[in-house]
């Protein structure tokens, strides 16, 4: 069996499959890596690390051709169709091909018949996003927990039979990285992580991100690390990067716009409170339950909303004159919370996220025996 774990997409992405390649050659099958930049070598680095004796063959892409051209240029920043096509003849040699992004089923058609294209997801999230019609294209699909697979056999994008359960891989793997990490801040106030959402008609940015700098930087009793998805300032001028990150005070508060420690869940796990929007980072926070709170920025009627089921797990801001009575009462608030947090922990990501990336490579493997008997009998 020729397996190939496949990354054209954002870098983090590969901190949610990788792990499962590590595993998968440690149950005997060999693997092979791809990967579209040198950026996402240095992730890669950082996995391989943390499993010792994992040393796959790894090519990378989008060297040569229309791919490299628009890079060249800087059309566009990862051209994960160009790449795709440029790379078929070495795509077409795989027996399976495991990725945790949907671009690749845009090629679904062009790979042999044989080849099973198999999706586990990079996120834990509530939102609707992850009811893509894409993952029909899938042969084989990982789900993070019970919330996520019920919602997506309602809209049947997976099969029984065709999709397994398996946690949260990035925290199974965290959990090997963190031992090892210093503290954000070297004094003793608490840190409040926030993280705003990128797509600017869900994110609490542009209406309270300055304000809020502005308010932590005029106290001193807390500390505060800005961390927003890497893609709200992905398309910004270096002036508008260099204006916020100009905001920082040593010591007191961080602003990270890019650098790898966004994916490496330096902030997520080294923060005392989440202070956050729609983002599904709020879960990776939650792989140890602490006190959240969200901001309403665009005075969403969220209750009762499946898509904002994680604005139950902490007191909602709308007003951000609010926001520093809700960060003296987060503390104790959080007695409220935290079996809820628990609960819906448990739900999106199957509670212990400990062996998720070896059900993970039980679930391929097993599939892909089971579909090679089918194969040979014809079924």
């Amino acid at each position: 069996m020729h397996i190939l774990f496949l990354f054209v997409g954002e870098p983090h992405h590969v901190f949610h499959a990788l792990p499962i390649a590590a595993e998968t050659a440690a149950a005997g099958q060999p693997v092979e890596v791809a990967v579209s930049s040198a950026d996402h070598l240095r992730v890669v680095e950082q996995v391989v690390l943390a499993y010792p004796g994992f040393a796959p063959k790894i090519t990378l892409l989008g060297q040569k051709g229309f791919a490299r051209w628009l890079r060249d240029k800087g059309l566009v920043r990862h051209p994960r169709l160009p790449i795709l096509l440029d790379a078929l003849p070495f795509l077409r040699q795989f027996d399976a091909i495991v990725v945790p992004e949907r671009t690749t089923t845009a090629i679904r058609y062009f790979l042999p018949r044989k080849t099973r294209l198999i999706f586990t997801p990079h996120g834990a999230g509530d939102r609707a996003i992850m009811l893509d019609p894409r993952d029909r294209h899938f042969d084989f699909v990982l789900v993070a927990g019970e919330k996520s697979e019920q919602r997506l056999l309602d809209a049947g994008t997976i099969r029984p039979g065709r999709y397994a359960v398996n946690g949260y891989v990035k925290l199974d793997l965290m959990r090997r990285l963190q031992a090892t990490r210093e503290p954000l801040f070297a004094n003793d106030r608490p840190t409040i992580l926030y993280a705003p959402h990128f797509k600017r008609d869900l994110s609490s940015w542009d209406r309270f991100g300055r304000d809020v700098i502005d308010w932590f930087a005029a106290q001193n009793r807390y500390n505060l690390v800005v961390a927003p998805h890497v893609r709200l300032f992905a398309e910004a001028s270096d002036a508008e990067r260099d204006a916020v990150t100009a905001l920082a005070i040593p010591g007191k508060i961080l602003i990270d716009l890019a650098s790898d420690r966004l994916f490496d869940m330096s902030y997520t796990s080294g923060a005392d409170i989440y202070l956050g929007d729609v983002s599904s980072q709020v879960y990776e926070f939650l792989g140890t339950p602490r006190p959240c709170l969200f901001l309403n920025a665009h005075g969403v009627d969220w209750q009762g909303d499946p898509d904002y089921l994680f604005w139950t797990l902490g007191d909602v801001v709308d007003d951000l004159a609010d926001l520093p009575g809700a960060l003296e009462r987060a503390p104790s608030s959080h007695r409220r919370y935290a079996d809820a947090q628990c609960a819906r922990l448990a739900e999106s990501i199957g509670g212990n996220p400990a062996g998720a990336a070896q059900r993970g490579a039980e679930a391929i493997l097993g599939f892909l025996a089971k579909d090679a008997v089918t194969d040979k009998s014809g079924g």
